[in-house]
């Protein structure tokens, strides 16, 4: 799971499945890394891609596009920014949205009263 916050940073957790499945159903979530550094206003949405690409909206009107970084990681995953796009809409970027058929497609939302679809060259 990916999450975001007004506290400028995002967050990757995972919980046991298996624990989940033979238990109440219930499963305690671990947090595994933070991502900060990249908006200066609050983060407003997150997706995860089937491929594994996390996209983020801000309040600073971008778009930025992070994947899992392999470089030696010792504690769990760290993730580095694959793509940014500043100014990609007019306003805040309130809500981000990969194309659950497309796989290249991005979904952006914005306080600028647009929605922008992005193609992106690449996400692995």
């Amino acid at each position: 799971m990916v999450t975001c916050s007004d506290d400028l940073t995002i967050k990757v957790w995972e919980t046991d499945s298996l624990h989940a499945q033979s238990g109440d159903g219930f499963a305690p979530w671990k947090h595994l890394c933070t991502i900060s550094g990249y908006h200066d206003r609050t983060i407003f949405s997150v997706h995860w891609s089937r491929d594994g690409v996390i996209a983020s909206g801000a309040a600073d009107d971008a778009v930025r596009l992070f994947v899992e970084n392999d470089d030696g990681q010792l504690d769990g995953p760290m993730y580095k920014l694959l793509s940014k796009k500043e100014k990609a809409h007019e306003m805040d970027v309130n809500s981000i949205q990969w194309s659950p058929t497309e796989k290249p497609l991005l979904a952006s939302a914005s306080d600028d009263g647009t929605i922008k679809i992005w193609q992106c060259a690449s996400t692995s």
